[in-house]
């Protein structure tokens, strides 16, 4: 994989997971905004978790 593909990819996710994470502190319990937010929340540390898999991954011998 490609370092700035990589970089890229990290820093999607890592904007992704921060924004969502604060609206959550904000967003009151109960609403389908906050429903909403869980859900991009965990989708934001899945998409995380691929990247760094990916680009462990890669960088095997």
């Amino acid at each position: 994989m490609d370092s700035n593909l990589g970089r890229a990819g990290f820093r999607i996710g890592v904007f992704v997971v921060l924004m969502s994470g604060g609206l959550l502190l904000l967003l009151k319990k109960g609403s389908a905004e906050y429903i909403l937010m869980q859900v991009t929340f965990v989708l934001g540390l899945i998409f995380l978790a691929v990247i760094i898999f990916l680009v462990r991954y890669s960088q095997r011998p």
